[in-house]
């Protein structure tokens, strides 16, 4: 089972890696994984990647897909049950496994992972961008309390895709799941930047039934 953790940090998206400690592919990037035993649930091998790799198990996660090309791993039939999570670097309290070389790696054309596991981020992405347009996934990625900028750029990144400013400023606000904080903070410039949170109940309605 493998899972696909991603994250928006540094104004990238970014997605959880480590090293393969075992034949075939030994010491290759690839995603967190684990075997299925017999006798354990997928929630149950999901917590216990969460917990080895990154010592949480609150983590937004759903089950993706199943992978299962004939040679997908050289060493025999293997299926491989994938999920996809979404975590902030900030909020979210993690601590790295150093000794799997748990690392948060950017997303480019540069990051190639053993067996089918760039197949299974594509993927991964490719769903979240289909929720991201009907269903609010924001609360999961920003830190408790963000500019409106970085909810521009948090779209952006993930829909692949340049937004007029103010057009959307004047859709976010329309939705009307955002509530200003009682304060602000300055941006490069040293101008007074509003920050925003996510409104829970307004943003709850909208998880569950859409835009």
């Amino acid at each position: 089972m493998s899972l696909c953790l991603f994250c928006y940090n540094e104004n990238e998206k970014k997605v959880l890696t480590v090293r393969n400690k075992s034949l075939p592919f030994k010491n290759a990037l690839v995603l967190p994984n684990k075997l299925l035993k017999y006798n354990q649930s997928l929630d149950e091998v999901c917590t216990e990647i969460l917990t080895e790799n990154i010592r949480n198990q609150e983590v937004y996660i759903e089950q993706l897909n199943a992978f299962g090309k004939l040679y997908r791993n050289p060493i025999g039939r293997v299926i491989d049950i994938s999920f996809y999570g979404l975590i902030n670097l900030e909020k979210d309290n993690i601590v790295l496994n150093h000794e799997n070389n748990a690392k948060f790696k950017k997303l480019d054309s540069k990051l190639e992972l053993a067996f089918d596991h760039n197949e299974m981020i594509e993927l991964a992405l490719k769903r979240i961008k289909r929720r991201m347009k009907y269903r609010p996934l924001g609360k999961n990625l920003l830190p408790n309390e963000f500019t409106m900028n970085e909810l521009e750029g948090l779209y952006s990144s993930f829909l692949s895709k340049k937004f007029d400013t103010r057009n959307f400023r004047r859709r976010i606000l329309e939705m009307d799941i955002l509530r200003e904080v009682k304060k602000v903070q300055r941006n490069k410039r040293g101008r007074k930047t509003i920050l925003y949170e996510f409104d829970p109940k307004k943003y709850e309605n909208y998880s569950n039934n859409g835009f």
